[in-house]
């Protein structure tokens, strides 16, 4: 059986959310978006979310130390998570948080699409698989 794959985006700016899940849904993919980090652990185990991608700043909430909470997190910690942010050194900062990946802002589609794909087949072709 061929399973659309969910994603997570976790973002406080609507247009940001808006414009990636009307991207990530015509690839086919379900997508869910979230302003609301504090429900981010409900929403990814009650979901079946297979993966996310979160912004560095969520309204007051710094997305690095979420992340690092889903990393360790043993019902989570194998959703591959991308970051997002405009701030410089940000990459080094979430990926020491744990992220798989991070693109900066302005990003190009074709980047998160790319990476989506490389995250998803790594799960599929996954030990459990």
């Amino acid at each position: 059986m061929n399973k659309k794959e969910k994603i997570l985006v976790l973002d406080d700016d609507p247009d940001i959310g808006t414009m990636i899940k009307m991207m990530l849904e015509y690839k086919g993919y379900t997508v869910s978006v979230s302003d609301r980090a504090d429900q981010a652990a409900e929403v990814l185990q009650s979901n079946d979310i297979d993966l996310v991608i979160m912004d560095m700043l969520l309204s007051g909430v710094n997305g690095t130390d979420l992340c690092s909470e889903l990393k360790k997190n043993s019902s989570t910690s194998g959703i591959p998570v991308i970051m997002i942010s405009a701030h410089p050194n940000a990459k080094e900062i979430c990926l020491l948080a744990g992220a798989d990946e991070f693109i900066s802002k302005p990003f190009d589609m074709q980047d998160i699409l790319s990476k989506i794909d490389r995250l998803i087949s790594a799960i599929k072709s996954g030990p459990d698989n």
